[in-house]
């Protein structure tokens, strides 16, 4: 039987290793160069087209760390273990800790227990709310609510062993050799930027690549996971009443492509229905599933999407609607 009829075809399962390396080694690559670039700029319009595009470079790491999340950009679990590893530290994060809390939104998506619920289990009362809602993350407003899904959850509990005394050790080295390969990579980029760590130059560090993981870098996430996952019509879907939780292929304009997506992660419904395939494999799976799918499943571009809330929200307040607060947050 095919995709389409419930029952997916094996060929889906098929791994490429050629378009897993040039995904992985890509993205690093150019991630490099810009930050070499920033380690000489020496004008505001450098500063400023580097700041955005080393943001834009880091949200562009996810998707093949995703794919690595999955087990799925590799045929083996080692290469996706290694890759997935590198790429998580260039992103200041536990490989671990993003694998499980991304597992835990699959398993709990559309329910406010979803660790990425804060992106898109909401519901605005006006286009300022809106703005408040998509911006926020560049003042920094959700930081203190993505860390412990980056950083600190606890990593690889499960493969612990039982014994208290061994657990407790094991732990310790665990935990140590996570965030030993996060400061190594760390390093390395500080130690690049820094043209060898010139105390004059220590400055560009946190410039040029903190500040962009930490405001534009999340900005991306939030808007790109709400897109593909928000209510654009309340008449359609609403959260908050529980009707048609929605994960939404974006076609993707080329430029939308560049920024806001990567390794075919826009065809972002057939992954949900079938978390496994890898992303290579996507837009194959897309045309078997095209027959399945109805209007909210797709939008031609991310803009589309954008405009279509804007819509259908008032400038103003109107009655207020019963909401509830969610806590919990992921990418």
């Amino acid at each position: 039987m095919t995709a389409g009829q419930g029952r997916l075809d094996r060929k889906f399962l098929v791994h490429s290793r050629t378009w897993g390396y040039a995904q992985v080694v890509g993205s690093i690559a150019v991630l490099v160069v810009l930050v070499a670039l920033a380690g000489v700029a020496s004008t505001v319009p450098q500063y400023v087209i580097l700041y955005f595009s080393i943001g834009c470079a880091q949200h562009k790491l996810f998707f093949p760390a995703h794919d690595c999340m999955h087990y799925s950009l590799f045929p083996t679990r080692a290469e996706n273990r290694v890759c997935g590893i590198v790429l998580a530290a260039l992103m200041g994060s536990s490989f671990d800790a993003m694998r499980e809390q991304h597992l835990d939104h699959h398993r709990d998506f559309g329910k406010p227990t979803d660790p990425g619920a804060s992106d898109y289990f909401v519901r605005f009362r006006s286009r300022l709310e809106f703005l408040a809602f998509l911006c926020g993350p560049l003042a920094g407003s959700i930081l203190l609510r993505k860390l412990p899904s980056y950083m600190l959850r606890s990593p690889g509990v499960q493969a612990m062993p039982a014994s208290g005394r061994a657990k407790g050790i094991h732990g310790v080295r665990r935990v140590a050799q996570i965030y030993g390969v996060i400061a190594i990579v760390q390093l390395c980029l500080c130690g690049l930027i820094t043209r060898g760590f010139v105390p004059h130059e220590l400055w560009r560090y946190p410039c040029f690549y903190a500040l962009p993981m930490v405001t534009l870098f999340l900005f991306l996430i939030r808007l790109r996971m709400f897109l593909e996952h928000g209510a654009l019509d309340y008449t359609v879907s609403d959260y908050f009443e529980q009707k048609r939780p929605t994960t939404r292929t974006i076609y993707a304009s080329r430029l939308e492509q560049l920024v806001l997506c990567g390794s075919n992660f826009n065809f972002h419904h057939e992954h949900h229905r079938y978390p496994g395939v890898p992303g290579w494999q996507l837009p194959s799976l897309h045309q078997e599933l095209a027959p399945t799918l109805d209007a909210e499943d797709t939008r031609q571009t991310y803009a589309q999407a954008l405009a279509e809330i804007w819509r259908n929200l008032p400038w103003r307040q109107r009655a207020r609607p019963p909401n509830v607060e969610v806590t919990s947050a992921s990418a």
